[in-house]
């Protein structure tokens, strides 16, 4: 049987607001208590090694299903219903905040769209990888280091320490993606989430972003949830794709049955745009 690593069930999110707000609100998506749902009925499950490209307009909910995944909303704000287990065991949001970063630390890496806001400006980039896998794997001293290095190198970097410990403003926005990346790699997670990791780059580093992530999703059996703007990139580095739209997962289906023919008309309207930059030539994401 494979390994569940993650599943939702019903999933959904709410906001909560004052009773005047609750009375006045009549969404489309509102119930019959006046709840706010902004997103509602989410159904999937990943298994070990499977890749899940999430996709949609701005706004759809993208971003805000990630954050109920990982149980970092306010809990005085939102309102989390229905299951969304981690390792068949896990609902982050029903954890304290203790043992949430606890099943965090061991099981779940996050790369976010801005790596400059992921680092401490003040600490040398290798430093901080060392830090990172004395917190989650318990390795210290020159085992450490040299893990670190290694994974620097191995992304790229070199394995000179005293260029690869310069503070985050002193590397590009490319050097600081592929720290951020290792960051998220160093502690062998059951669970990487890419959330729109190259949107704050240049083409070049896009594409070389997108590269790296492949790599690393052949070589290691990754599970990963990879957030896209883009039809094209999923279809480069995901097995599934699910597209969520006005807080709702309109679609999930294989890459390959979704770019022979979308079943929702945001499925269908996110294809033709990529298309149509491709005809300009103003992007390459679906060749």
């Amino acid at each position: 049987m494979e390994e569940k690593i993650l599943s939702l069930k019903n999933f959904g999110i709410i906001h909560k607001a004052s009773a005047s707000q609750r009375a006045l609100r009549r969404s489309k998506n509102a119930g019959v208590q006046g709840k706010d749902y902004k997103l509602e009925n989410i159904n999937f499950e990943m298994c070990l090694g499977s890749k899940l490209g999430i996709t949609g307009s701005s706004g759809g909910g993208k971003s805000l299903l990630i954050k109920g995944i990982l149980g970092s909303l306010p809990r005085e704000n939102w309102e989390i219903v229905g299951e969304c287990k981690v390792l068949g065991e896990y609902d982050l949001n029903k954890l304290n905040e203790a043992e949430r970063r606890e099943v965090l630390k061991k099981y779940i890496s996050y790369i976010p769209q801005d790596s400059i806001n992921a680092l401490n400006p003040c600490v040398g980039v290798l430093d901080q990888i060392c830090r990172e896998i004395e917190f989650t794997r318990g390795i210290k001293g020159s085992e450490c280091e040299e893990l670190a290095i290694e994974w620097l190198k191995k992304l790229g970097l070199g394995s000179d320490r005293s260029k690869l410990n310069l503070l985050p403003a002193e590397f590009s926005g490319g050097m600081r993606q592929r720290a951020v990346f290792v960051m998220a790699m160093v502690k062998n997670p059951k669970l990487l989430i890419a959330d729109e990791p190259s949107s704050a780059l240049d083409v070049i580093n896009q594409l070389n972003t997108l590269e790296i992530l492949q790599t690393l999703a052949e070589n290691h059996d990754l599970t990963m949830i990879y957030v896209s703007h883009s039809p094209g990139m999923i279809k480069k580095l995901c097995d599934n794709i699910a597209i969520v739209s006005k807080g709702e997962l309109v679609e999930l289906e294989s890459v390959e049955n979704f770019f022979a023919s979308p079943k929702s008309d945001e499925g269908l309207r996110l294809l033709e745009a990529s298309k149509e930059l491709v005809s300009r030539g103003e992007y390459k994401g679906n060749e």
